[in-house]
This record gives structure tokens, C-alpha cells and sequence, in this order.
């Protein structure tokens, strides 16, 4: 299949891009948003695939991307954003034109929704409880966690430079976004889905089926004891010691 229309789903980790990908592609109108220039799943996949050239690795990832009625769709997280350009670029030819121009030589009439969380220290704790246990869609096998101060911390700075990278692409690219949220996803996944859908001119049939996913919360109580923790050693300056041996204050 061609793709008539693409789907760019953009954002970080733990904002509900698998959930909300699956459900779109539940539908039936949506290819399946896969990771597919993020280089370990790349690499995954051209083993999986046996592709022996980046041409043919794209044709396939098209290929495997694209619905039945031609809508080709893919998640685009900003840490693999260079990745996914260095294959615009190659089909554009062109090193010199602006990203939005070069996406459109790869992919025909993009759509782009930029997905975020509004709770971003919720965000910094799921993005750590995953990393540890390198569980990413739940429903593995329950593995020991660690709280983490300086882990959270962390996390929580890259996600909002990350933020602030994706408004800046945005606006330098002159594109308009649809805008959702993880809390708008989670409370009403299928008026979510019926607004990705409304975005690529489409409506799931009348009566039929709402979307469907496979995944599950992984939210639980050790998040929200992680959450409040945090909250409360955030609410006073941490002192730590620099190079120099002389103390700082974080906050």
C-alpha cells in the first residue's frame, strides 16, 4: 500500500503515544505508529526484515506503516528526531532545505499532533520506574524498583528541554500541531482518537466498535508514593557539593 496521508505522532516518553497509537490503528484507518527510526528498534527491524540498503528499509517501513485506506503512521520522540531527518534528507537530496520541506519529500500530506503530559513530575517518575525495569508497555514480568531522587530529577529536566525543543521545531516549521495530553487521553480515549481521526479527514463507521488496546496502567501506589516523595524534596534548596568542594543550592 501507498500512502495517500501520514500520521506524526511527536513526543517523549510516557505521555501515552503507545496507547494512543494502538488505539488509532484499532480503528482500521491508521497504519501502526511504530518507532521506526529510533536506531534500536531500526536495527531490530532490518534483521527482522532482512533489508540490505536504508532504501529499502524506508520502502518497507511504509510498507508495514500504511492502513489499508493509505494513512501511514509513525512516533517520532525528539531523542531520535535526527535520526528520523537523516531519512527525509536522503530522499529530499537536499542538506539544505528546512525540516518541514524535507519531511514532505519523504512523507505525503503530514500530519503532525504533538502529544504531551501535563503532569511532568508524574511523567519523570514513569519514565524512571520504566527505565529500571525496561518495561515500556506493562504487562511484563514485575521486577524490583528503586526510588531515585537524583534519577527523577534528572528526567524532569530533559523532558521539559525536550518540551521546549519540540514548541521551538514547531514554530520555526511554521506547523500548527494538534495539541493533546496524556490526562486528556487517559480520561476520554475515544473522543481522543475521533480528534486524531477528525485531524486526517476520517470518522470511524457510525455504530460501530469504539478503539481498542491491549495495553494496561502502570500507574500504581509505588508512583504515587515516588510522586509525593519527590513533591516534598523538591519543596525545600537540596544542597550538594560542586568540583571545588564548596556547597551549592539546586533550588
Amino acid at each position: 500500500m501507498t500512502p495517500r496521508t501520514s500520521l506524526l505522532l511527536c513526543s517523549l516518553p510516557r505521555v501515552g503515544s503507545f496507547l494512543l497509537g494502538e488505539l488509532l490503528h484499532s480503528t482500521g484507518l491508521v497504519g501502526y505508529a511504530g518507532e521506526w527510526f529510533l536506531w534500536p528498534e531500526r536495527a531490530r527491524l532490518w534483521r527482522e526484515w532482512g533489508v540490505a540498503s536504508h532504501d529499502a528499509y524506508l520502502d518497507r517501513v511504509l510498507e508495514e506503516g500504511t492502513s489499508a485506506n493509505g494513512v501511514f503512521a509513525a512516533k517520532v520522540m525528539w531523542g531520535h528526531m535526527g535520526e528520523f531527518l537523516l531519512y527525509a534528507r536522503r530522499v529530499a537530496g537536499d542538506y539544505e532545505c528546512d525540516d518541514r520541506t524535507a519531511i514532505e519529500a519523504m512523507l505525503p500530506s503530514p500530519r503532525y499532533v504533538w502529544l504531551r503530559r501535563t503532569d511532568v513530575v508524574a511523567q519523570a517518575v514513569s519514565w524512571t520506574k520504566a527505565a529500571q525495569t525496561n518495561d515500556w508497555r506493562g504487562g511484563g514480568e514485575e521486577k524490583p524498583v528503586a526510588y531515585s531522587f537524583e534519577q527523577i530529577d534528572w528526567l524532569e529536566h530533559q523532558i521539559r528541554v525536550w518540551d521546549g525543543a519540540w514548541r521551538r521545531w514547531f514554530a520555526a516549521q511554521g506547523i500548527e500541531p494538534l495539541l493533546l495530553s496524556y490526562e486528556e487521553l487517559a480520561a476520554d480515549p475515544t473522543g481522543t482518537v475521533d480528534r486524531v481521526l477528525s485531524l486526517l479527514g476520517l470518522e470511524r463507521p457510525a455504530g460501530g466498535p469504539g478503539p481498542v488496546s491491549t495495553l494496561r496502567r502502570q500507574a500504581d501506589e509505588v508512583s504515587e508514593l515516588w510522586i509525593a516523595r519527590y513533591r516534598a524534596e523538591t519543596a525545600r534548596p537540596v544542597s550538594t557539593t560542586n568540583a571545588s568542594g564548596s556547597a551549592r543550592k539546586r533550588r
